[in-house]
């Protein structure tokens, strides 16, 4: 451990005898910041583990043994009364290492203990005070940038009022506040009570006064309770009088429920959880909105037009982002009757709504985003395929087509296809379906905007299909799948936090504390949809009605480098549907807890559920179980389930930049990312492709400039073992098909949909690009975006430019050589309503561009206009694109779309 990598280690067992403990009970350590703690020998180990590791060092007992000879040493030295501070035990442990021949290990540990010291500093010019807290030590230096640009509170001077601790408390605090009115000394679940009259309050006198258990409640948390406890008395749920709910409160009455605030604010201080964006900047403070994805309908007059974009502007500046579906507007020229005027069509309107967010700033955190779409049979569905070309318009939208099952066939027939006016049903022109479907997949190669939705599979397992009809909208990122007046509120279990070292060192999964964390995500959100201050009370009806949540994942590409399992291969796909089919699996349990506690969706009725149904692909499929699914089925047609959806997969950004962890399901993007400041620039590592080269030995300033230089991989590097180069894949090293296969992979166990980039290579071709969307419509993916490097004209880089296929050089191409008939199969249950068009003639189709695109694949050469804004605006590091927005890596500034 300490003379070479791979030598023998010594016996302490003679050492160690000589040192006996003269204190009982626990040892006491002064930290740094006064406080007295209990002295924790695993934080010994860990430190001493890591010094080792970074030579090689194999054998984890040998810290263990260790890090016990420091603790017998002080429990010796240091009197009952006499209690060590922090560098006392420092000093201590490198005295044991040099004692017991580790002289190498010593300098690597003094290394630490400077590298420590000062990270301590930066943390506190970043926080602005004196010293840090035991969470501010936690989180990581980007961590807390990204904290203080957006989230933690500030006076009108722009100074910080808040710490992460406190950021952390009162979300907690905030949405552990449902739990009190599920206490059955409070709430009944039949709904059979009087409703109470109303009651005075005023939250301002009683800030502060009213606690749970040692937490207390801010005026924002009260006006959440009181909020809560109007609407559920209204529905007949509470047992108790306005007055007699604070005297409880004033008590003692329900302080057993700060475990539940104790195990949400654990959560997210271990980053093990964290909610989407509204929860994190408004919970306790005075917008209280923690939903993040909202849809709104769109009908065909300027009233309902102009009432949406009124109620949008609500929505962004509470922090949520809006889709619509913009089919229901009758076509560009069409016939106007109480005008005698003319149509300008849903493009235009659009435009409105584009301008309108470009105004409209979300909170004070960024500007909204937009989710626009428009059904494939609609009129003006070229200009709207067209409407994003050169990224020129429409910056505040992503667009997608929703192709509906009747155009696959058409499709595979090659027979013209319908395009049909939805103000009156009638066939405009019927255009060519493949040159169609061309169109779409070039502007995507080209701008890599539209995405497309596959109305089929969206709706298959859409449990209230039945009764409310298809889902045709989805948020901006297109993961959320929304009837109108919907909203859902998202979370993230960060996978990558329940990899434990075993005794021996090697890494091991805790599938256990992962089942904990997402059983507490599932009621954290499940609580957002009670505790919520919605903007819109048609939206509160509806989200109440539904009762959807999203828990996804983080760090997944971390986790993949962390067990050693290539992300783009068998065993990694096998690895993912075992993981995506265990978060399932614990949030219907949980939900269905929830459900006899608190009641079921009240849709419920209106659902599939009843009928032993569950809303993913994955339960059709018995063959792929891991768990009794018939048993779940059987438990929700007896006891209901708190919620219609329990899984989304979300893009995290910031969230996972404060988890400081890869983002959502995505590959790693980059493993060094580079930061220029005033003084030169920095680079942040990968953590686990650093900790990994340090244990080969691989580790210096060469490896980095080689890894700059090759774009942010390894592929090229020949001294790096192949074993390695196999799993520390990027998202560029990753084939189109592959990234296909990982959504496809993911999508089975989950609910609703899933955002994730799929790259391409700068040199993909059309073709490709079309065999990636069938692809996808195959193996059952809800909607695909796609992202072909330099595609968009100001894209922004990760790394510095260079050349990403010559890795892969000899390696056969990937196609897609199923025929049409069993890339697109007959259309299934739901069934499509497909317009009459026996009157229409056929015109010939709009084929604007497309010959001329199409007859020189290669398309605009784009390679010498990247953006000139290369690197953030705020912190200067350099930016990257990623599920489909720009983002910074150090400080989280970013662009949506």
């Amino acid at each position: 451990m300490g003379c070479s990598v791979g030598s023998s280690l010594p016996n302490f067992g003679g050492k160690m005898s000589t040192v006996a403990p003269q204190v009982a009970g626990p040892l006491k350590i002064r930290k740094r910041d006064g406080r007295i703690v209990d002295f924790d020998k695993d934080r010994i180990t860990e430190a001493i583990w890591k010094a080792a590791r970074s030579l090689g060092g194999r054998d984890r007992s040998v810290a263990e043994k260790l890090s016990l000879e420091v603790r017998l040493i002080l429990q010796n030295k240091f009197k009952q009364n006499d209690i060590p501070s922090v560098e006392d035990v420092q000093d201590l442990v490198e005295g044991v290492l040099i004692e017991n021949g580790h002289a190498r290990t010593v300098k690597s540990y003094i290394l630490y203990r400077q590298k420590r010291g000062e990270i301590r500093k930066e943390k506190t010019k970043v926080l602005e005070k004196e010293d840090i807290d035991e969470v501010d030590k936690v989180l990581d230096l980007n961590s807390l940038r990204v904290l203080k640009a957006r989230y933690l509170r500030k006076d009108e001077s722009g100074r910080l009022i808040e710490t992460p601790k406190e950021l952390f408390t009162r979300i907690a605090v905030h949405a552990a506040i449902p739990s009190l009115f599920f206490d059955g000394r409070v709430f009944d679940i039949s709904g059979s009570q009087a409703p109470y009259p109303a009651e005075e309050f005023d939250p301002e006198e009683l800030e502060g006064k009213l606690t749970i258990g040692k937490y207390s409640l801010n005026r924002y948390h009260l006006e959440a309770v009181k909020r809560l406890y109007t609407r559920l008395s209204k529905e007949g749920k509470i047992k108790v009088s306005w007055t007699d709910f604070l005297t409880m409160l004033r008590g003692a009455d329900f302080d057993k429920h700060e475990t539940v605030i104790k195990e949400f604010y654990d959560a997210m201080v271990k980053r093990q959880f964290m909610p989407n964006t509204p929860a994190i900047a408004n919970f306790g403070n005075p917008l209280g909105m923690g939903s993040a994805c909202f849809v709104m309908g769109i009908e065909d007059n300027i009233e309902s037009i102009m009432e949406t974009l009124k109620n949008t502007s609500i929505v962004f500046k509470a922090g949520g982002g809006m889709g619509y579906n913009f089919s229901n507007l009758r076509p560009e020229g069409d016939y106007v009757s109480t005008t005698s005027g003319i149509a300008s069509g849903p493009i235009s309107f659009m435009r409105l709504f584009d301008t309108m967010t470009e105004v409209i700033k979300q909170g004070g955190i960024r500007r909204g985003a937009n989710m626009g779409i428009l059904n494939i049979n609609h009129p003006d569905i070229e200009k709207f395929i067209k409407a994003k070309a050169g990224n020129k318009m429409l910056k505040n939208f992503n667009i997608s087509v929703l192709i509906t099952p009747d155009f696959w066939e058409y499709y595979r027939k090659n027979e013209p296809y319908p395009l049909v006016n939805p103000r009156n049903g009638e066939v405009v022109r019927k255009v060519n379906p493949r040159m169609l479907f061309d169109m779409i997949v070039y502007q995507a190669w080209e701008s890599a905007e539209p995405g497309v939705i596959f109305h089929d599979h969206i709706n298959r397992h859409n449990p209230t299909y039945a009764s409310l009809g298809p889902i045709v909208t989805t948020n901006p990122c297109g993961e959320v799948l929304l009837y109108p007046n919907e909203s859902c509120n998202l979370g993230s279990v960060n996978v990558w936090a329940f990899v434990k070292n075993d005794l021996d060192g090697k890494k091991v999964y805790d599938w256990e504390g992962l089942a904990n964390a997402v059983k507490t995500a599932t009621i954290f959100l499940d609580n957002v949809i009670d505790i919520n201050s919605y903007p819109l009370k048609d939206v509160e009806e509806m989200t109440l009605a539904t009762r959807k949540i999203g828990v996804g994942v983080m760090g997944l590409g971390d986790l993949m480098y962390e067990l050693r399992i290539p992300y783009n291969s068998d065993e990694g796909r096998e690895f993912m549907v075992k993981l995506m089919e265990f978060i399932n699996y614990n949030t219907k349990v949980e939900s269905i807890d929830l459900a006899k506690e608190r009641g079921s969706f009240p849709y419920y009725d209106k659902s599939f559920y009843p009928e032993g149904r569950l809303p993913f692909s994955g339960f059709d499929d018995r063959s792929g179980w891991h768990f009794d699914w018939s048993k779940v089925a059987d438990e929700v047609k007896t006891h209901g389930i708190r919620n219609a959806y329990t899984t989304v997969i979300a893009p995290t950004g910031s969230i996972s930049m404060i988890a400081g962890c890869s983002s959502g399901m995505e590959p790693v993007y980059s493993l060094i990312f580079e930061k220029n400041v005033k003084v030169g620039s920095f680079y942040y590592v990968d953590p686990v492709f650093e900790e990994t080269m340090k244990a080969e030995g691989l580790h210096d300033d060469r490896l980095t400039e080689a890894v700059v230089k090759d774009g942010g991989g390894v592929q090229n590097i020949p001294y790096i073992p192949p074993a390695l180069k196999k799993v520390f894949v990027t998202a560029h090293d990753i084939t189109p098909p592959d990234h296909i296969k990982a959504l496809a992979t993911f999508q089975k166990w989950v609910d609703s949909s899933i955002s994730k980039t799929n790259n391409f290579p700068a040199e993909a071709t059309v073709d490709d690009m079309r065999e990636s969307y069938l692809l996808a419509y195959k193996l059952g993916c809800k909607d695909v975006t796609v992202f072909r490097d330099t595609s968009i004209k100001e894209q922004v880089l990760v790394a510095p430019e260079t050349a990403r296929t010559a890795g892969n050089e000899g390696t056969p191409k990937p196609t897609v050589a199923e025929t049409i008939d069993e890339v697109v199969p007959t259309p299934q249950q739901p069934p499509a309503t497909r317009p009459s068009h026996n009157s229409a003639n056929i015109s010939e189709p709009h084929t604007t561009g497309i010959p001329t695109v199409l007859g020189s694949v290669e398309g605009p050469s784009m390679v010498g206009t990247l953006m000139e804004l290369r690197s953030c605006p705020q912190c200067a590091a350099n930016l990257d694109y990623k599920e489909g927005c720009v983002m910074c890596p150090s400080c989280s500034w970013g662009l949506c779309p």
